[in-house]
C-alpha cells in the first residue's frame, strides 16, 4: 500500500511508487522504476500501465471528486475506462479519455437487502475502490471531498499474485473488473497483484527474483509461452524457462505458484506443431522441479476456441471468465 504524501486522503494499492510531474501529477507504478528499466523494450513500456492498480477510500461526504491524467502507450485507443467497486460489488464504469479526466463519484446508499444476501464478502462496504485502466500510463493529479484512507476497513490478508502476456494484463476484457486476473483474485478471495506484461513475459530472472521478494501473497500464477513462441527457438525458450522456474522455486517457501502454457491460439488452428512443443516444454519443466508447490496447469484446459477475439490471441470477455473460472477451479484442488 502506498499513500501519496500530496493526497493523503487516499490509499493506492498495487502501487509500488510514484513518479513526479509538475503538470500531470504522480504517475503510479506497480514496480519499482528501477526494475522496469532492465526489462526487454515492450515490458519496460507497458509495466508503466496500472493493471490491478485502485484508488481507495472511505466516504465520508456525499461526493469525491478524483483528478487522472491518462496517457495512452501507443495511438490507440484514445478511451479506456475504470470502474468504481464498493466493497466486492461493482457500482459504476467511468470513461478516460487522453489527457485531464475529472471522475466524479458520489455517495452510494447501500440497499438494505444486501445484508440479506448470504455474500463471503472479502472487503468492506465502506470500502470505495477505483480500479484504473489496465492500458496506458495513470497519473493521480488530485483528490477533492470529505473522504479518508480506509485504515481500518475489512480487506483480505492475503494476495494473489499474476505475472504473464497481455492476456494476463487485461487485453480485451470490456473493463479493468473484467480481467481473467481480476475475477480469479475475487473467486479467491484475495487481493489482486497483476504483473501482466503485454508482449513483455519474456522469462525474465530478475522479474522472477522480485515477485518472489514480495511478501503478503499465498499464490501466484504464470503464463508462459505466446510472447515468444513466434521468434524463439525451442532451446531457446527450454534455456530461459529453467532459469526461470529456478528462481521461482528458490523464492518459493510455502506458497504455491500454479505454471500454465499457451491458452488455444492461431497456431493450434493451423495445426503448427511448435505451439504443442512450447506446451510440451513447460509441463516437462514443471515436472522436474518435482516441488510441491509448483503445479502445471495446460493452457489449452482453460479457453475453448469460440471464447477467442478475432486476432485468435486474445480471449474474449467470455473468455476472460472462462479462464477465471477454470483455473479458480484448478486452483481450488491444491489448497
Amino acid at each position: 500500500m502506498l499513500y501519496p504524501l500530496k493526497e493523503p486522503k487516499v490509499e493506492l494499492h498495487h502501487v509500488t511508487e510514484g513518479v513526479e510531474d509538475e503538470i500531470k501529477g504522480l504517475r503510479l507504478c506497480r514496480i519499482p522504476e528501477k526494475l522496469r528499466l532492465t526489462l526487454n523494450e515492450f515490458a519496460q513500456r507497458n509495466a508503466q500501465s496500472t493493471a490491478g492498480s485502485e484508488i481507495r477510500f472511505r466516504m465520508i461526504g456525499d461526493r469525491a471528486e478524483i483528478g487522472l491524467w491518462w496517457e495512452p502507450h501507443l495511438e490507440t485507443p484514445i478511451t479506456t475506462m475504470a470502474s468504481l467497486v464498493i466493497g466486492d460489488l461493482q457500482a459504476e464504469i467511468y470513461y478516460v479519455q487522453r489527457g485531464y479526466n475529472r471522475i466524479v463519484i458520489k455517495r452510494y446508499e447501500l440497499l438494505p437487502e444486501l445484508e440479506m444476501i448470504p455474500l463471503q464478502t472479502a472487503y468492506d462496504r465502506q470500502l470505495y475502490r477505483l480500479v484504473l485502466p489496465y492500458q496506458g500510463k495513470v497519473y493521480l493529479s488530485s483528490v477533492e471531498g470529505e473522504v479518508e484512507p480506509p485504515y481500518s476497513l475489512k480487506i483480505p490478508g492475503s494476495s494473489y499474485l499474476a505475472y504473464g502476456s497481455s492476456i494476463t494484463h487485461g487485453a480485451s476484457a470490456w473493463s479493468p473488473t473484467g480481467t481473467y486476473a481480476f475475477r480469479l483474485a475475487q473467486l479467491l478471495g484475495l487481493e489482486l497483484r497483476n504483473f501482466g506484461l503485454a508482449g513483455g513475459a519474456k522469462l525474465e530472472p530478475q522479474m522472477a527474483d522480485y515477485l518472489m521478494e514480495l511478501k503478503g501473497w499465498e499464490i501466484a500464477t504464470v503464463e508462459l509461452g505466446i510472447n515468444v513462441v513466434y521468434d524463439w527457438t525451442a532451446e531457446a525458450f527450454r534455456d530461459a524457462l529453467d532459469m526461470f522456474l529456478n528462481r521461482l522455486v528458490a523464492g518459493l517457501g510455502e506458497r504455491k505458484v500454479f505454471v500454465t502454457d499457451m491458452f488455444w491460439f492461431a497456431m493450434d488452428a493451423s495445426g503448427d506443431p511448435k505451439a504443442d512443443l512450447f506446451r510440451a516444454i513447460v509441463q516437462q519443466a514443471v515436472s522436474m522441479r518435482n516441488h510441491s508447490g509448483m503445479i502445471g496447469i495446460p493452457g489449452r484446459d482453460l479457453l475453448e476456441p469460440e471464447n477467442q477475439t478475432l486476432d485468435l490471441v486474445h480471449p474474449s470477455q467470455a473468455g476472460m471468465e472462462q479462464i477465471a473460472q477454470r483455473l479458480y477451479a484448478a486452483i481450488s484442488g491444491h489448497l
